[in-house]
C-alpha cells in the first residue's frame, strides 16, 4: 500500500507540473491519476491542521475562494484550495496533492475545500474533515438533483462524527443536516425589503417538516429562507449563533451579532446571497477562535471571485457583470431581485444561454419556474435577452406582464453589445452563464469601448 500511495502522489504532481507547463489548470486530472493507481489515496494524504469542506447547491465556490483568502489573512495559512470549483473526488485529490510535499509531508496549515453535495458523504470521511460549512439546499436543475430534500439525504448519510457543521439557521431543510454532529449556526435578521410570504414561484418548503401543517412566517428573504413556525407543532428555526442584524450599503458595514455582543464589520458585498455566504464565513472563522477584532480588519480585504461578480466604470456607467446559472431557477431569481432593487435606471443584459458546445439539457420549464416579474420594473427600461434561447426567455418575460417596447432579442451576445442603446441608464448587469464567462468578457470589453468613445 506505502508504494502504491507514493507512486500515486509522485505521478499526479508530475503529471499536474506538466498540465501547467502545457497552459491547462490541471484540476481534474492529476487527481483522477491518484486515485485510479491507489484508491485509498484521500485516506493517505497528509491531513493539514485544519480541513474546511464548503457544500450547498448554490454559493460553493463563492464561499471557499473567499474562505481561503480570509484564513490567508487571518494567519491560517499557508492555504491550499481548489480555486477553480474541481469538487468532486478527483478534484479534491488534486487539492490533497498539492497540500503536501513530494515525501507526503504537510504543507499547508489550512486546506479549503469546494465540495460537489453528492460527494460529501464520499470524501469527508476519507480526508477527515473538521468543518463542513453548508450554505444552504435550494431547488437546483432536474438533471442534477431537483427537488432539495434529494441532497438533504445525500449528504445526511455522512459519517464523520468529529465535524464540526456550519448551518444556514434561516434554511430549515439543512439546518437539520447531521443531528449527532457539533454545529453553529449563521443567520440574518429582518431587512428592508423583507415579505411575510414567499414571494418565489418556487417554495418547496411550504410545509413543516415534523406535522405538516402549512407554515408561517415572521419574515421570508426569499423562496423558504427567513423566520418560520409551525402554529400547529411549534417547529421553527434554530436560533443563529451568528445573526446579521443589519446591513448599511452606503457605508458598506453590517451589525453582527456573535455570542450575543454587536459588532460592527466590512460589508464584503451588498446582495442578500453574498450577505449569507459572508455570516457563513464569520461563523466558520468564529468556530475556529478568530477573533471579532481580527474579523474586523480582514474581511475589508476580500472580494467574491472575478468570475463570479465584477464592477467597472466607464463614461459614468457601471457595469456589473454576475454569475447567473441556467436550468437553475432560484439562483437567477436572486439575482432578478436584486437587480430590481438596486438603485438607478438599469440595462439588463441575459447571457444565460443553456444551449452550448457542451450540450442543452433541451428542457426549458426552469424558465418558467425563474421569477422573471422582478424584472417588470420602470426602473428597468430596456432588457436584452441574448443566445440561442433568447426567443424562449422573450415568451416568458412577456408572461411576466414586461411590455414588448422594453425587450430586445439577439442570438448573437456581441452583436446586443454593439446595438443596445447605451444612454440614460445608471447600470447595466450583465447576467453571465457557468460556460458563458469568455463571452461575457468579451461583450464586457465592447460595452466598456462603447461608454467610454460614446461616438461608436
Amino acid at each position: 500500500m506505502r508504494f502504491r500511495f507514493y507512486a500515486a502522489l509522485w505521478t499526479a504532481k508530475l503529471v499536474y507540473r506538466v498540465m501547467r507547463l502545457f497552459g491547462k489548470t490541471g484540476s481534474y486530472l492529476p487527481g483522477r491519476i491518484a486515485l485510479r493507481l491507489c484508491p485509498d489515496y484521500l485516506r493517505l494524504v497528509r491531513r493539514a491542521e485544519h480541513i474546511v469542506c464548503v457544500t450547498g447547491t448554490d454559493g460553493k465556490t463563492t464561499t471557499t475562494n473567499m474562505t481561503a483568502d480570509l484564513l490567508e489573512k487571518c494567519g491560517y495559512g499557508p492555504v491550499v484550495t481548489n480555486r477553480t470549483g474541481a469538487n468532486t473526488e478527483p478534484g479534491v485529490a488534486t487539492a490533497m496533492t498539492a497540500s503536501v510535499t513530494w515525501r507526503n509531508r504537510s504543507r499547508a496549515k489550512s486546506v479549503v475545500l469546494e465540495v460537489d453535495e453528492h460527494y460529501v458523504p464520499i470524501v469527508c470521511p476519507k480526508i477527515r474533515a473538521d468543518y463542513l460549512l453548508v450554505t444552504a439546499l435550494l431547488r437546483d436543475s432536474v438533471q442534477r438533483n431537483a427537488h432539495p430534500e434529494y441532497v438533504f439525504n445525500k449528504i445526511n448519510r455522512t459519517h464523520q462524527p468529529d465535524m464540526q457543521m456550519i448551518l444556514n439557521a434561516d434554511e430549515m431543510r439543512s439546518a437539520a443536516l447531521l443531528p449527532q454532529n457539533k454545529r453553529i449556526y449563521f443567520g440574518v435578521g429582518p431587512l428592508p425589503g423583507d415579505t411575510r410570504t414567499p414571494e418565489n414561484i418556487i417554495n418547496d418548503y411550504p410545509l413543516c417538516p415534523v406535522c405538516e401543517h402549512r407554515l408561517t412566517y415572521e419574515y421570508v428573504h426569499y423562496a423558504h429562507i427567513g423566520k418560520v413556525r409551525c402554529p400547529a407543532c411549534g417547529f421553527q428555526n434554530p436560533k443563529a449563533d451568528i445573526l446579521v442584524t443589519a446591513a448599511d450599503r452606503e457605508t458598506m458595514t453590517m451589525q453582527v451579532s456573535i455570542a450575543g455582543q454587536e459588532y460592527t464589520l466590512p460589508l464584503i458585498n451588498d446582495a442578500l446571497f453574498n450577505i449569507y455566504n459572508e455570516a457563513a464565513i464569520i461563523a466558520l472563522l468564529t468556530a475556529m477562535g478568530t477573533s471579532p477584532a481580527l474579523l474586523r480588519d480582514t474581511l475589508g480585504q476580500i472580494a467574491p471571485p472575478e468570475t463570479r461578480l465584477a464592477y467597472l466604470q466607464a463614461g459614468g456607467v457601471s457595469i456589473v457583470r454576475m454569475l447567473a446559472k441556467s436550468n437553475n431557477s432560484l439562483p437567477i431569481s436572486l439575482l432578478f431581485d436584486h437587480v430590481r432593487k438596486a438603485p438607478g435606471r438599469k440595462l439588463v443584459i441575459l447571457a444565460v444561454d443553456d444551449a452550448t458546445e457542451y450540450g442543452s439539457s433541451e428542457r426549458i420549464g426552469w424558465i418558467y419556474d425563474a421569477d422573471h416579474e422582478f424584472l417588470n420594473s420602470d426602473s428597468i427600461p430596456q432588457i436584452a435577452v441574448t443566445g440561442r434561447r433568447c426567443h424562449d426567455h422573450i415568451v416568458r418575460l412577456l408572461l411576466a406582464g414586461v411590455p414588448r417596447e422594453r425587450l430586445a432579442c439577439y442570438t448573437d451576445e456581441l452583436e446586443a453589445a454593439g446595438a443596445l442603446p447605451l444612454t440614460d441608464i445608471d447600470t447595466i448587469f450583465l447576467l453571465q452563464d457557468l460556460t458563458s464567462y469568455e463571452l461575457a468578457l468579451q461583450v464586457e470589453k465592447v460595452l466598456m469601448k462603447r461608454l467610454e468613445e460614446p461616438s461608436l
